[in-house]
């Protein structure tokens, strides 16, 4: 019963990070002559190799994501920010982007936008005439019963945690012909990932607590979000599944689990108001008995992440909420 409670407020959650990042797109960005692309190998795990680093990425997986593609689109629509930012990466671009209070890419900001992820507006991908509206594979269903109706074709890719953005950058990269603008974007990326894990070598791991969620309600993620991934990157025991022995992605709150837990540290990305979201979390926990024994009150790191950087799953980022995650798990 509590899977299936955990199940449905990570649907709720999930839904709710990607409001402030979806969209479609308009304004024509032709990728490539069109191309079978249905047929990839699939051999697991292979490595994209690039001039410095080596990125593992598991084929079966990509060639069922390239797989929704037969051939390169001229137009494509795009429904969050984080797809969006990908594109701009590979120089692709799109003819209708996500309505967001997250930044878009610049060169993308004369685009027209085309509503929320909850609700995207139909009429408006449909003047655009995409060959394809590409979203965030975490909300395909609720999307799907939206431009199904409408006869629009879709495609989906992974965009929660940073491997998974990874694996789109150099899937999307195939598909629009633009494999090595991925190869070198992730190269470097990868090198100021290794220069962040560097630091971390050799210090004491923290076990850290990442919420989500406002001054009315919290959720705890784990590392398969973005900044979980971050955190499990440099080292960090994320107490979901290492301490509560949870698989769920999201899991309700409750005081009991914060006392089980007792992380060294707890982060919070508040779409509202930070300051709010942390004090009542601290009023919250100070009603239970064991408040004061818990690591990460005794010591003062009770902090709010930097939602600019972690609220939305960002590959454009990640370099610089590596050094903030950094700073936070080994001050």
């Amino acid at each position: 019963m509590m899977k299936a409670v955990s199940r449905k407020w990570g649907l709720y959650v999930g839904l709710i990070l990607l409001v402030a990042t979806v969209g479609c797109s308009n304004e024509t960005k032709s990728a490539s002559t069109t191309d079978s692309q249905g047929s990839t190998t699939t051999k697991e795990a292979e490595p994209v190799k690039t001039d410095s680093t080596t990125f593992k990425i598991d084929e079966t997986k990509a060639a069922e994501l390239q797989g929704q593609f037969k051939e390169t689109p001229a137009k494509v629509a795009v429904a969050s920010v984080a797809i969006a930012e990908i594109l701009d990466v590979l120089d692709v671009k799109p003819v209708g982007v996500p309505t967001s209070t997250v930044a878009l890419p610049e060169s993308f900001k004369d685009i027209p936008k085309i509503g929320s992820a909850l609700k995207p507006d139909i009429e408006q991908v449909t003047k655009l005439q995409p060959d394809v509206v590409i979203g965030p594979e975490s909300i395909k269903d609720s999307l799907e019963k939206q431009f199904k109706p409408a006869s629009l074709k879709t495609a989906y890719v992974p965009s929660d945690s940073l491997e998974e953005l990874k694996t789109s950058t150099i899937v999307l990269s195939r598909v629009f012909k633009q494999e090595q603008k991925a190869n070198d974007f992730i190269a470097e990326l990868e090198k100021q990932e290794s220069d962040a894990v560097s630091q971390a070598k050799g210090k004491t791991a923290p076990k850290v607590m990442i919420l989500f969620g406002s001054a009315e309600s919290f959720m705890m993620m784990n590392e398969n979000t973005f900044a979980g991934s971050i955190a499990k990157k440099l080292g960090a025991s994320n107490v979901v599944t290492d301490v509560l022995k949870s698989e769920e992605t999201y899991l309700p709150l409750n005081m009991e689990n914060v006392v089980t837990a007792n992380p060294d540290v707890i982060l919070l990305v508040s779409h509202g108001d930070p300051d709010a979201a942390i004090k009542q979390f601290e009023a919250d926990v100070k009603k239970n008995g064991a408040w004061d024994k818990l690591n990460a009150f005794k010591n003062k790191r009770v902090q709010a992440l930097d939602y600019n950087l972690f609220g939305v799953a960002s590959v454009v980022k990640a370099s610089d909420a590596y050094k903030e995650m950094l700073g936070l798990l080994y001050p």
